[in-house]
């Protein structure tokens, strides 16, 4: 589709003398204040930037399942802090119109600026490249969420939320003393595994500080806990995959065989009240 809403593209239009002027003064004249409605400035986005912000939404309103008490603009900020300012001042209003939460009382933005900074964030969108690119990675990531077919990359991604709102450097400590680190939230036995599996050496901290070693242990965390599952042959067949890896993820490899082959009456709960079965029904298909 041909996109005419960038501020030079109407300008750069070859014109008689006196429409080139009376286009200029419209585009660079003085702001007039105008304040649009949420509707409005939807209806004012192109097709591919009303796509990206209602994907983006898409993904934030999911996120917020697990954190019901965090303002929408927290949320976004915490998971596209590098997104334009315009797109994520709209997504979190669009997810605060249809469910509202309250928020902090903040001083009244100052109308101009912001409308200048939108003029600037569009123009910077349709010259940049990058930006473009962008909007294709949500697009693909779209996509791949619509696939029917459960996805080891969903389910992790699902686990991510749930144990940490998506944030690499949580952490948590328990009453009894122990840390819980990263995306998936590892504690120091299950990265004492890791380490003694795979001769890497790293400390908490270093762990913490890197997200991609937070994922390299996870893929063979979860890889492990599926050997396990294997492992259990019949006995785990009546069983949803993804339920089980919860399971294990939460109460260990030893755990998730117990609550199988006591058909779920091994049922114990972490330091925050989350039982097993709490865990193997949010996650199941």
């Amino acid at each position: 589709m041909k996109d005419d809403t960038g501020l030079m593209r109407p300008i750069l239009v070859r014109k008689e003398a006196g429409e080139m002027m009376s286009a200029l003064r419209k585009a660079f004249g003085p702001s007039r204040g105008e304040t649009l409605t949420l509707e409005e400035e939807l209806e004012r986005l192109t097709e591919e930037r009303l796509k990206l912000v209602l994907n983006i939404a898409q993904y934030v309103k999911m996120a917020s399942g697990w954190d019901e008490t965090t303002p929408y603009h927290v949320l976004v900020e915490r998971m596209y802090g590098r997104m334009d300012m315009t797109t994520k001042r709209l997504v979190a209003a669009i997810l605060q119109d249809a469910d509202p939460r309250e928020e902090a009382e903040t001083p009244a933005p100052d109308k101009r600026l912001a409308a200048q900074k939108a003029v600037y964030e569009q123009m910077a969108f349709d010259f940049d490249t990058a930006a473009q690119a962008e909007v294709q990675t949500f697009k693909d990531a779209q996509a791949e969420s619509e696939t029917p077919e459960t996805t080891m990359d969903s389910f992790m991604r699902k686990m991510a939320m749930s144990e940490s709102s998506g944030d690499p450097n949580a952490t948590i400590t328990i009453d009894d003393g122990r840390t819980f680190t990263g995306l998936y939230q590892f504690g120091d036995a299950r990265l004492s595994d890791y380490r003694k599996a795979t001769g890497a050496k790293f400390t908490t901290q270093e762990f913490k500080e890197d997200e991609q070693l937070q994922q390299k242990v996870a893929d063979w965390h979860f890889a492990d806990i599926q050997d396990a599952i294997d492992a259990l042959g019949d006995e785990a067949d009546s069983y949803d995959r993804d339920g089980l890896m919860a399971v294990a993820h939460l109460g260990g490899v030893g755990g998730m065989k117990k609550y199988v082959r006591t058909k779920g009456q091994y049922n114990p709960a972490d330091a925050l009240g989350t039982s097993l079965s709490d865990y193997y029904a949010k996650f199941s298909a």
